[in-house]
């Protein structure tokens, strides 16, 4: 059940819970935005996984709360399917084992 009512309260939300580095998800792997880090698909799990959507096509998006597996990095990524990123979030899926 999704506890938040739109994208930005999910974002607060899960920053105030040490979710605090932006992903970029890729093919092969996740790239922190302001970070000069890298991580694969199997060093992650994700945590959290809320969907927004609109009647409006242009919002549909899935926010993921990840984290690696050592817990030492958390963030997000926002995965906007109107921006044509289903590949990347079929790796994030897979990864997603409980939801």
């Amino acid at each position: 059940m999704n506890p938040y009512t739109n994208l930005t309260e999910a974002l607060e939300g899960l920053m105030c819970q040490g979710y605090t580095m932006s992903f970029v998800a890729n093919k092969d792997f996740l790239n922190a935005r302001h970070h000069k880090c890298k991580m694969s698909y199997n060093e992650i799990e994700v945590e959290h996984v809320y969907h927004f959507s609109d009647p409006d096509p242009k919002i549909d998006a899935f926010i993921y709360g990840v984290s690696s597996k050592d817990h030492i990095v958390k963030g997000m990524i926002i995965v906007n399917y109107s921006m044509s990123l289903e590949n990347e979030s079929k790796e994030i899926k897979k990864t997603n084992l409980g939801h």
